[in-house]
């Protein structure tokens, strides 16, 4: 009760003992008894939501979950999504759903099967529209959810996501930064060292999945030697990313005739390493320690580099498996792209167009010929662009961008155009403002026949080409005509002047 007296004294707010409960975790019933009476509060029963998170004397369970996988299935759900272009649910999915769990992530390491909920409800809006739709993928999931650089749409796991939010919080640890990172610095590792406490007995189950984490953390922690007034000399991973007890043992200790709670400054005399020579593990120790510099500064710890500062986006981006980078990315996701366009354009990069040839071999059509009657069966390379139609269509956006060569194979072509449309000058940025644009005009186009019984013909698809891409380069706001004659002409082309 004197806790609660200091904390009205100090604040001058007081408890209001109808809103008010009090939970005990291992106490004895005496205390159970007495202390309700002595507070005026009545008994609370765990667990309990506090602050929107389960307050837990066990562990995080899939119903404990449940609250947050609700919370997707309501944002996604909340959405009138059929208007909304695939580029567009990207954005909402990317920056609105995946910032759902950020909260919950930052506390627990979450179970997998509340992860892969989560995870369900945004692949299933992102193709379907609704976070219930049962729409079966156009892209596996793990490739989806890569950077654009290497051939995914950017979105985070959130595993991967989850662990380097918890691991801001072991790196709060040792820098004592948070109210948080004090109080289990003073309660729960007390006189032990965070890198030798042992993840299991009597510690919550929040704790020790924590704690599981300090070898992710240590690989990335570079320790830089000061005066060697805050490292422990057996503990802190400051030898060479390791400490010097998981080397040599108690042994070692025992040795120097300490008692394991020395400071680095111990072994610092003049500036200089001096170990004692009493054991072949310490002269080794004072042989491999000498390319170790010590300064005259405070110790410090640096995130991946010495004095590197700690960030959420690198610890993610170095714990989670990268993959080659893709050569066409520059090309698709470019800083003047037309969002929808770019979405189609890697779509089509990726085969992921259901084409009538994929549909006949499912069995759901008995006939894969081609929507712009030109005697063919429709596949990917047939509409991109060895159809009469679409080539022609291709071909007048390359007119209008100065280009006079024969259309070659899909493939061929899209290596032409990686070479081609690289660099941040005037044509290559139009050249994949117009390979976007045309790729999602014919597919659109096709769609059109196919569900809605409606034909446009290829000059009126090629007008259509030119007021994108037209008006997107009026609104950038940058003045392409007057930088040279060619650039006056593509500007007079796509008509931008």
């Amino acid at each position: 009760m004197q806790g609660l007296s200091d904390f009205k004294a100090a604040s001058g707010l007081s408890p209001n003992a109808q809103k008010s409960s009090i939970f005990f975790c291992n106490t004895g019933r005496s205390a159970r008894s007495c202390i309700p009476h002595l507070a005026q509060f009545r008994e609370g029963i765990l667990p309990v939501r506090y602050l929107g998170l389960p307050l837990l004397t066990k562990r995080l369970t899939k119903q404990d979950g449940a609250p947050l996988v609700e919370r997707f299935l309501a944002r996604a759900n909340s959405w009138v999504s059929k208007s909304l272009s695939f580029a567009r649910r990207l954005q909402l999915v990317k920056y609105s759903l995946a910032s759902v769990e950020v909260f919950w992530s930052s506390m627990f390491l979450l179970l997998a099967s509340v992860t892969n909920e989560c995870e369900r409800t945004m692949r299933r809006f992102l193709w379907g529209g609704r976070g219930l739709c049962g729409k079966s993928s156009k892209v596996n999931w793990s490739q989806v959810c890569k950077p654009f650089h290497e051939g995914g749409l950017g979105i985070k796991r959130m595993r991967s996501w989850n662990e380097a939010l918890l691991l801001k919080e072991i790196w709060n640890l040792p820098h004592q930064r948070s109210l948080w990172a004090k109080w289990c610095n003073l309660h729960l590792i007390r006189k032990h060292n965070l890198w030798s406490l042992h993840n299991w007995g009597s510690h919550s189950w929040v704790w020790r999945h924590m704690l599981k984490l300090r070898d992710i953390a240590r690989t990335h922690m570079v320790y830089e030697c000061g005066r060697g007034e805050l490292f422990s000399l057996w503990y802190d991973p400051w030898f060479h990313g390791n400490c010097i007890h998981a080397l040599y043992g108690h042994r070692v200790i025992y040795d120097e005739r300490m008692n394991g709670n020395e400071k680095l400054k111990e072994v610092i005399v003049n500036g200089r390493w001096s170990w004692p020579q009493t054991s072949w593990e310490l002269i080794e120790t004072q042989q491999r320690v000498q390319n170790i510099p010590v300064s005259s500064q405070p110790d410090c710890i640096g995130w991946h580099k010495k004095g590197g500062a700690f960030s959420t986006k690198q610890a993610w981006q170095l714990i989670r498996r990268a993959s080659d980078i893709v050569p066409w990315w520059k090309m698709v996701w470019c800083s003047k792209r037309i969002p929808k366009h770019s979405f189609c354009l890697w779509l089509t990069i990726h085969r992921a167009h259901k084409t009538k040839d994929k549909l006949l071999n499912w069995g759901l059509i008995s006939s894969a010929r081609c929507v712009f009657h030109c005697g063919g069966t429709e596949s990917m390379d047939h509409l991109f662009f060895e159809c009469p139609y679409t080539r022609n269509i291709w071909r007048d956006a390359l007119r209008r961008c100065n280009i006079h060569r024969n259309i070659l194979p899909w493939v061929e072509e899209e290596e032409w155009l990686e070479a081609y449309a690289k660099g941040d000058y005037f044509p290559a940025i139009l050249m994949r403002l117009a390979v976007g644009a045309t790729v999602y005009h014919i597919w659109l186009e096709r769609n059109r026949r196919c569900f809605r019984n409606r034909f446009l013909p290829g000059d009126e698809i090629s007008k259509r080409i030119r007021e994108d891409v037209g008006r997107k380069l009026k609104f950038t706001g940058d003045d392409y005509g007057n930088d040279n004659d060619r650039h006056h002409s593509l500007c007079i082309n796509w008509g931008v002047l």
